[in-house]
């Protein structure tokens, strides 16, 4: 497999405390956001009026209001109501309707 061609993968350390988190808050670890996080552009931190963060993929795909941020390097943790995320710390955070 040539270089560009790898699948980027987490970091040992956001596993190691995304694993804590998910044991603390009793939620699932997420990770259907991680690779278009990477691909630039496909996913963002959407902020509405009311300043609730929400992390989207297209008007009909996106998550519960985010409620927690942790970032760890290069990489976010987003903690939602039901789930927990791993995603690049490189995706763009927009204004939205």
């Amino acid at each position: 497999m040539e270089k560009k061609d790898e699948m980027p993968l987490p970091s040992q350390k956001i596993l190691q405390h995304a694993c804590k988190l998910a044991c603390t808050h009793d939620k699932p670890i997420m990770m259907d956001y991680w690779v278009d996080s990477h691909a630039g552009g496909k996913v963002m931190i959407g902020v509405k009026e009311s300043e609730e963060k929400i992390l989207v993929r297209s008007e009909e795909e996106y998550t519960s209001p985010i409620s927690k941020v942790y970032k760890v390097g290069d990489e976010f943790i987003l903690i939602t109501e039901n789930s927990i995320y791993l995603v690049s710390a490189k995706i763009p955070t927009r204004k939205i309707s």
